[in-house]
């Protein structure tokens, strides 16, 4: 990790240099790249980077997978799943730099942004949304349209036919706010609150908010008819979920959950853009382009820091083994990508989409907890922890593309 011993000095192009030592105890005075320029931040096995090549590095890096993959089509419309947190802006940021009117290959899909509103979760004073949005209008060059959706929309009837019609309305607006939908959104806020206060661990709260952020997601591609999701978790984030999955009965799909392109839905792909990067190299670059993330509340921030989840717990674990040994999260995503993925040619779960197995082996007689045999292990484990206070997932999908129907809480 870096050390900000001191800051202040200005450098060649004009930003604030930090003055940095390395591990040896070595001062590292010039650009690791450039020769020239003063270090701004020390990244890989202790090079120093100066702001200009830092920048270069990370757009290069981003562009790479893009580049790779093949993924993105001109003219085709790709989501970006935008929270507010570090790496989610700095992929928005790194997705602009492919709209540049110097940048040599230009992106030539439109974006489209996604803000999922969380706060009638977390009964929050305020919503992160208008900060966001401040944040998204200065992004420079890139087109966009954001849509900014309320959580608590998943629990309207029909939601997905009352949303498209709402979407085609408003479809030249700039910002789609669907909170301005003529519905009763404080009844909605309370009964996705207390339906969630009902379920027991943080652990089943977790997993399900989750995959109902994977379904409202697949619900907006399918409306705004794009065939890719960008999501931000960067390779801290996916290693410690490798090693989550494994814990809660899902190792079977750990390079679905891992990989660059997640292709657990047929017509639909999630695209981990930010898997190559690291927390610090996300906040380097944000300090760089002036933008202060926003403080992002969950399940696992709230919850107890000794027993906590199962995530925060892998979390914890993996962040603790990468401060003294750096190497630790590029071994764990290296072994999962060694592995298969898993074949999506039968059915998937009704919950998380993830293949279920071609044997059609269940744990426990789902029929017990009034649920269809359709979920994979981990939504079993997640439900069951969480039966006596939910009735029931039940998903009706045609197509692979219809989302959650009913949602029935004591």
């Amino acid at each position: 990790m870096c050390s900000t011993a001191s800051f202040g000095a200005a450098n060649s192009c004009g930003t604030e240099s930090v003055m940095i030592k390395s591990k040896t105890n070595k001062r590292t005075d010039v650009c690791f790249k450039c020769k020239t320029g003063l270090p701004f931040v020390l990244i890989r096995h202790g090079d120093p980077f100066c702001g200009p090549c830092f920048d270069h590095h990370l757009v290069h890096k981003f562009r790479q997978g893009l580049g790779k993959t093949k993924i993105l089509y001109p003219g085709e419309t790709v989501l970006l799943n935008v929270s507010g947190n570090v790496s989610s802006l700095a992929m928005l940021n790194l997705m602009a730099t492919g709209y540049d009117k110097t940048s040599h290959k230009k992106i030539t899909a439109f974006p489209k942004i996604l803000i999922i509103d969380d706060s009638c979760l977390f009964d929050m004073a305020e919503s992160p949304v208008p900060a966001i949005l401040r944040i998204i209008e200065k992004v420079p060059d890139m087109p966009k349209q954001t849509f900014v959706i309320p959580f608590e929309l998943i629990f309207l009837e029909n939601y997905q036919e009352r949303c498209r019609q709402f979407c085609e309305d408003n479809a030249t607006r700039a910002v789609v706010d669907l909170k301005e939908m003529d519905t009763d959104f404080d009844g909605l806020s309370e009964a996705a609150r207390s339906s969630f206060q009902k379920i027991k661990t943080s652990s089943a709260k977790e997993d399900i908010h989750r995959s109902l952020h994977l379904q409202i997601l697949s619900t907006f591609a399918e409306i705004l008819k794009s065939t890719k999701v960008m999501m931000s978790e960067v390779s801290t984030d996916l290693a410690a979920r490798l090693l989550n999955t494994v814990a809660v009965g899902r190792g079977l799909y750990v390079p679905n959950e891992t990989q660059y392109l997640d292709t657990r839905l047929p017509g639909l792909t999630f695209i981990n853009s930010m898997r190559e990067f690291t927390p610090k190299e996300c906040a380097f670059y944000l300090r760089r382009l002036a933008i202060t993330p926003i403080t992002i509340i969950s399940h696992s921030t709230l919850s107890d820091p000794i027993v906590g989840s199962m995530s925060r717990l892998t979390d914890t674990f993996i962040s603790g083994l990468q401060a003294n040994f750096p190497s630790t999260v590029s071994t764990v995503m290296k072994t999962g990508a060694k592995l298969q993925t898993v074949s999506n040619a039968g059915a998937n779960c009704d919950v998380c989409f993830l293949p279920l197995p071609q044997s059609g082996d269940v744990v426990q007689d789902l029929s017990l907890l009034g649920l269809d045999e359709g979920l994979c292990s981990g939504c079993q484990i997640a439900v069951s922890e969480s039966h006596e206070s939910v009735r029931g997932l039940i998903c009706r999908r045609a197509n692979t593309k219809e989302i959650l129907d009913e949602f029935l809480i004591d």
